[in-house]
């Protein structure tokens, strides 16, 4: 039960006392930078949003007329002051989370590493404690753990607005502001001038870039937080699974890789032209890169601490034999063998140093992927890397060195087995509609996309069969169009040659809508000379429903049951949180979702194949954000193979993975809903039927509701005008364009940029939209309905975290500034319409949850979070009125070129400051 409110706000004192502490620095900063006027309209804008805020009419009113006096320019100062001072907070908010974790962990370093006491809550070692509560035996759980794969695939979107530099200014103010909790500090403040260099720093430094960002830029930027915190991370999970399995099942092993890492940064062309072979290659050594450096510093570091001599410990014949092999390996390891004769350890790393070395020579002429030639000795593999590591961890086992066969060197093969010679498997994506043109070129079929799914699939087979890789020189015959399908796939097959098949990870094909969208990749690679598994990507209402039925044909081909057995039965399937959405609403699209996993586990259950269920999730509720624990444990019969992918989408990495502590956090909890919905998977459903019928009930009427409005001519002139759309399209977040095509309709609008501008505009319309008149066919039905509802909400996690979530998004909402981004609508019939509509809606969905949870106002059983919403409006409100204010000007054409260029700078601050204010983008 969640404590008292009282008691739960008591607590965060010492936060309160942190963002005080801060927000007095930030003005002082913003006094001596800008002058006194400038931090005084600062206040006067905050004073009044707070008083609005309290039902003061008159102050809203003022706060509009002050932000219309402000010039362009000095919008850029207002909307600077509010954005940086979210950033601080949230930088506060977020040390005081990593305080209390480290003191919840405090009683495990006092207990020499081995669990004492209740477990962290959503730990790994809470996961395995339940599990043995539940009576999981020693041998269950080893079949359990054997099969775990989580695997967290990283995706670049235009709703991470941070610079890479402004990610390292805010970290290394969060470094400066943890030395406050540190024991030596005693919680005294910190140095007050330190901390107001870095914001002078920060605000001093441009939030806007030049140009768009380039694919590579984007790579950069998510091989960073690997860089500064996932390296340091994944061993601390690895060393919580083996603390816990030792002590609540001595006897169980957990697989060396069971947590790894993708990426779609530099792969996912669909609707990027920006992605070519030749960046894809790019990345791929960009990738390799990083692994191979981070390596070399550690084997480094390793040599200086594993300095056993010969004459103190034994030495093993294995490690004498390696010795002898590789003493010639270079002049370097000739010296080191020379210099240290008696220190066989030393002398295997300076040999592993030197082939890493020589990786690094390898990928820096950057013609490593743009020759077909093969030297088969010339590449470093990542097995040869472990059977290195492996055979100094063995012989220090074996002797009177077997303690430090732990530490650095156990963390170093933990490192290795997580990310290997390549940091993140690459994915490759394209629309299914590329591949198809492609396939009639390379056929000479012109008909062939006329023709129906059964005579595709006749083609496709006998072409399969018939199908022998291409020739480079053919490639030259082809469209640009075919040989942007086909180039990544011969890259995928010489990549796999030289670095491995483990640096790639699937291949996924958007917008699958028949078995046939996957045969046509299936010939495409035998044409490549490519091998990658094929995944299709449910993404609207009707491929969903279909999902399962479209897997079950494409299992029946025989040509597609090959690959499968060569993969060992295992197919992926990649399904589309943020599409289904955005095409059929919030209550709909979760709960095609829903039916989608059931049917898709039993097609495999049925077909003897192990599913690996990959969810396309973004940042936000409309997207299938949200608590990834309670999301997973919400659904888990797709966890039956005990495997799982995950994508981590635009703004959820910078919140996530800049700091190894909450890293730590965001992945013992994701790892701990899968362990538990692992188990849980093994059990049959037993939802009742008549909650079923009541979800399928609800679901037709949500998707009338929501289709309806979206379909509305006039609801879409509402839509560009009321939110900032068009800012967002032109912005320089992301190197990918925000329409798939150029016609502009919510169909080709991608779901980002969708969800993004309405929650910009406080309206928040995908998260709850068609929930409420869903929710009044049941609660029309009386106390019977009520009931159901209720019982749903207690005993239905699915249909729990459907509801919690919308309350969450709704509560994030904010109708009186909705109203006034409504002013920005010309044509009053539209804007009062439309808004009556939006306006209905809402108050049915706030009316039908609270009846179903009981309480008294959305978020009532969270008051911390309650809390948090409410301290945060009032500095969001002035930016949403300097957005509002500047869009009205820009969009009249009546400023100035200078003018407008400061308008819209102005403009990028308030949308990076409602989105720190809101936590969430798109």
């Amino acid at each position: 039960m969640p404590r008292p409110h009282s008691s739960a706000l008591k607590n965060l004192a010492p936060l309160r006392s942190e963002i005080r502490f801060l927000g007095d620095a930030l003005g002082r900063v913003i006094s001596r930078l800008e002058g006194r006027a400038t931090f005084e309209t600062v206040e006067k804008l905050r004073t009044l949003a707070k008083a609005s805020r309290k039902g003061d009419r008159r102050a809203a009113s003022q706060l509009a007329s002050t932000v219309a006096r402000l010039t362009p320019e000095e919008a850029i100062h207002q909307a600077m002051a509010f954005t940086l001072y979210f950033e601080l907070v949230n930088l506060a908010e977020e040390n005081f989370r990593v305080t209390l974790l480290r003191q919840r962990r405090a009683v495990l370093a006092e207990n020499d590493g081995r669990p004492a006491g209740e477990p962290v809550r959503e730990s790994i070692e809470a996961a395995i404690k339940e599990l043995k509560d539940k009576g999981v035996s020693t041998r269950q759980m080893q079949s359990l753990v054997a099969q775990l794969e989580i695997e967290l695939v990283f995706t670049a979107h235009p709703t991470e607005s941070k610079r890479r530099t402004l990610l390292t200014k805010l970290r290394r103010m969060a470094e400066i502001l943890r030395q406050r909790h540190s024991p030596e500090m005693q919680g005294a403040a910190p140095d007050p001038s330190q901390v107001e260099r870095e914001i002078v720093s920060l605000w001093l430094t441009d939030r806007s870039r030049v140009a768009r960002p380039e694919v590579t830029d984007e790579a950069r930027t998510g091989l960073w937080y690997f860089d500064t915190t996932l390296f340091e991370t994944l061993p601390r999970l690895q060393n919580d699974m083996l603390r816990a399995l030792q002590h609540y099942y001595p006897k169980v092993r957990p697989p060396a890789r069971w947590l790894t890492f993708g990426s779609w940064i530099g792969g996912d062309r669909d609707g990027n032209p920006n992605v070519t072979s030749a960046v894809t290659a790019e990345v791929l050594l960009l990738h390799r890169e990083l692994a191979l450096r981070k390596l070399q510093q550690q084997a480094r570091e390793l040599s200086w601490s594993i300095s056993v001599s010969d004459k103190r410990a034994l030495i093993t014949p294995e490690v004498r034999r390696f010795v002898k092999e590789n003493r010639n390996f270079s002049k370097q390891v000739r010296q080191m063998s020379e210099r240290y004769p008696h220190e066989p350890y030393r002398l295997l790393l300076s040999v592993l140093r030197g082939q890493l070395a020589r990786g690094l020579d390898e990928i820096g002429n950057e013609k490593s992927l743009a020759s077909e030639a093969i030297d088969g000795a010339a590449f470093l593999r990542v097995g040869a890397v472990r059977e290195m590591l492996e055979v100094i961890r063995q012989g220090l086992e074996s002797g009177r060195g077997a303690m430090l066969a732990e530490g650095e060197l156990q963390t170093t093969i933990q490192r290795v087995d997580a990310f290997g010679l390549h940091v993140a498997r690459l994915d490759l994506r394209q629309h299914s509609a590329a591949h198809e043109s492609a396939i009639a070129e390379i056929s000479g079929r012109s008909d062939y996309p006329k023709l129906d799914e059964a005579e595709k699939r006749n083609l496709l087979a006998s072409a399969i069969v018939a199908a022998r890789p291409l020739a480079l020189m053919a490639l030259v015959e082809f469209s640009p169009a075919t040989r942007h399908v086909l180039e990544p796939l011969r890259l995928a097959a010489l990549t796999a040659r030289k670095f491995g098949p483990e640096a790639l990870g699937i291949y996924i094909v958007s917008m699958t809508t028949e078995a046939s969208d996957l045969l046509e990749v299936q010939l495409l690679m035998r044409l490549a000379g490519a091998t990658m598994p094929i995944a299709p990507l449910f993404e609207t209402l009707d491929d969903l429903n279909r999902a399962p039925s479209i897997l079950a044909q494409l299992v029946e081909q025989s040509v597609y049951a090959v690959l499968l057995k060569k993969q060992g039965h295992h197919q992926h399937v990649m399904l589309g949180y943020s599409d289904s959405n955005k095409d059929c609403g919030y209550l709909a699209a979760n709960w095609a979702l829903y039916r989608a996993q059931e049917e898709i586990a039993a097609v495999a259950l049925a077909k003897k194949l192990r599913i690996t269920l990959f969810h396309g999730r973004g940042g936000s509720i409309a997207r299938g954000g949200g608590p990834a624990a309670k999301a997973i444990l919400a659904q888990p019969v797709g966890l039956r193979g005990g495997s799982i992918r995950v994508t981590e989408q635009g703004e959820v990495l910078s919140t996530r993975y800049h700091d190894p502590d909450l890293a730590h956090r965001v992945l013992e909890q994701m790892t701990y809903g899968v362990l538990l919905g692992s188990h849980a998977a093994q059990r049959p459903s037993d939802v009742p039927s008549s909650w079923a019928d009541a979800m399928a009930r609800m679901s037709l009427t949500s998707v009338a509701a929501y289709q309806g409005v979206v379909s509305d001519p006039q609801f879409l002139e509402f839509w560009r005008q009321a939110t900032p759309i068009d800012l967002i399209g032109d912005l320089r977040f992301g190197s990918r364009p925000s329409y798939r095509k150029k016609t502009q309709t919510v169909a080709d609008l991608r779901a980002i940029p969708w969800v993004f501008s309405w929650m910009q505009s406080r309206f928040n319309f995908p998260g709850w939209y068609g929930l409420g008149t869903a929710l009044e066919t049941l609660l029309a039905e009386g106390p019977k309905g009520k009931r159901l509802l209720r019982e749903m909400h207690v005993s239905w996690p699915f249909f729990q975290t459907l509801i919690d979530n919308a309350e969450l998004t709704m509560r994030k909402a904010d109708i009186g500034i909705a109203r006034v981004y409504s002013s920005l609508v010309e044509n009053k019939t539209i804007r009062d319409r439309i808004l009556r509509l939006l306006l209905e809606e809402f108050t049915r969905t706030e009316k039908a949850i609270l009846a179903i949870t009981g309480k008294k106002h959305l978020l009532g059983r969270e008051p911390v979070l309650l809390n948090s919403v409410e301290l945060r409006n009032p500095y969001i409100d002035p930016l949403n009125y300097l957005q509002v204010d500047l869009l009205r000007r820009l969009r009249s054409g009546k400023l100035k070129r200078a003018a407008a260029d400061h308008a819209r700078v102005a403009i990028e601050l308030t949308i990076n400051g409602i989105s720190s204010g809101l936590k969430n983008t798109g």
